[in-house]
């Protein structure tokens, strides 16, 4: 793991764009991404996969080039061990998700993950197989269908960008931490069993139909989302 210097030492940061670019933005960042991140994107068949992937590319171009001022198009990632994606030549960690046509990516100076989710119908159904006591009761509690799906999927987002930043993804669980204390209140830290670190969690309000979440071992977490239009990435 790269040491964090002076310059790599910031509050996490959640950028979020969509897929809506022409046909430039595509046609310029398929060009500029390296070839490994092409060859991945042209094993897509679907067309909105294969524009997710090039948007997700260049957001975390344009994130990392804000971060360290410079003007570099060729970032280099790789996997380790637990299959969670890394970069080499820089300290910072990064975690990105997408749903429908947006994409979400968090920025960190130590272990991160994010999660964006559309809001979901039968959350009673997934949330009593999957959940905590508590997370279900919170959910069950709302007074009505749309905001017992909003509540959900804000659970849901914030228990995913926790596995993803532990870096076991779906092989830990949901029922084995809660986001919801025996109060019925929503934490803002969870342990976990076998783990030392504190995650931290950071919920972002609700806006149109998604939900926004981050986790990061890092203890600062910007308050703001930081929204990106595709033309700013050119």
């Amino acid at each position: 793991m790269l040491k964090a210097t002076a310059d790599t030492v910031f509050d996490v940061r959640l950028y979020v764009a969509d897929t809506s670019g022409d046909e430039a933005f595509f046609d310029t960042w398929y060009a500029r991404m390296p070839q490994t991140r092409r060859t991945r994107c042209d094993r897509f068949r679907q067309e909105a996969d294969r524009k997710r992937c090039i948007t997700a590319y260049a957001l975390l171009s344009y994130a990392l080039n804000e971060l360290t001022g410079k003007r570099s198009c060729t970032w280099n990632v790789t996997e380790g061990a637990d299959g969670k994606p890394y970069l080499t030549d820089i300290p910072v960690f990064f975690n990105i998700s997408h749903s429908g046509e947006r994409i979400a990516l968090a920025l960190s100076p130590m272990e991160v993950g994010c999660d964006v989710e559309s809001k979901s119908a039968n959350a009673l159904s997934v949330a009593k197989r999957f959940f905590s006591e508590s997370e279900y009761a919170y959910i069950l509690a709302a007074p009505d269908e749309k905001t017992r799906s909003r509540d959900f999927t804000r659970l849901w987002t914030m228990k995913e960008s926790v596995v993803k930043c532990c870096g076991e993804g779906i092989r830990r669980p949901f029922r084995d931490f809660s986001v919801v204390d025996e109060e019925g209140r929503i934490r803002d830290t969870v342990t976990l069993p076998g783990k030392r670190d504190v995650y931290r969690i950071r919920e972002f309000a609700a806006e149109d139909k998604y939900c926004y979440s981050v986790c990061s071992i890092y203890d600062r977490i910007e308050n703001d989302i930081r929204r990106i239009e595709c033309d700013k990435m050119i």
